[in-house]
């Protein structure tokens, strides 16, 4: 009888507010506004990059929101991934100098990663676990340390929530948090100041 181990979840490292602050600071001319992208909205790379304009939608008071869905640039991870984030103030106010249809054109996934890569090496941070997706991670933190029920912030990062053991069921029975809740949490994330 052969016996298998589980298999092994990749740990990402938690950005800390010293080297968010420097990533911010490097200002990438490739991927700093990828970065700050991820950093204040909690989006997959891939999500990110794969945004266009058509994936914006104004709502008023509640200002701009990014629609996380299939498109032709990219597909979703899982059927959670798709939903709505509002865009955190500082993201709304560089929507003017992103792209006119890919709000970041000519990015992959792949250029963002190995450019990431590089820039940690330049600035010597090299603590293991440390990659572009732990701008995700660190979006997550916030939320957590903000006091954002687990649920809230599955919701806004795509993930299924966690709230019941039975995850079907909560999900055919609740329509979700509003898109005042959203707003609320997403600006309650803040960068490190300096």
């Amino acid at each position: 009888m052969k016996v298998e181990a589980k298999g092994k979840i990749m740990s990402y490292a938690v950005p800390t507010d010293e080297e968010v602050q420097r990533l911010l600071q490097a200002d990438h001319p490739l991927i700093g506004s990828v970065i700050l992208f991820c950093l204040l909205s909690g989006l997959r790379s891939g999500e990110a990059v794969g945004m266009l304009r058509d994936d914006l939608v104004w709502k008023g008071n509640l200002g701009w929101f990014a629609r996380v869905r299939p498109n032709r640039v990219r597909l979703l991870k899982t059927d959670a991934a798709e939903r709505e984030v509002p865009l955190h103030g500082e993201l709304s106010a560089m929507l003017p100098a992103l792209g006119p249809d890919r709000l970041f054109p000519d990015l992959t996934v792949s250029q963002v990663t190995k450019h990431f890569g590089r820039l940690r090496t330049r600035l010597a941070m090299d603590r293991p676990g440390l990659v572009f997706h732990s701008t995700r991670k660190w979006f997550i933190t916030q939320c957590e340390r903000t006091g954002v029920p687990e649920h809230y912030t599955a919701s806004l990062v795509g993930h299924q929530s966690a709230r019941s053991e039975n995850r079907l069921t909560y999900g055919i029975y609740s329509a979700g948090i509003g898109d005042d809740q959203k707003r609320a949490i997403v600006d309650g994330v803040r960068l490190p100041c300096p």
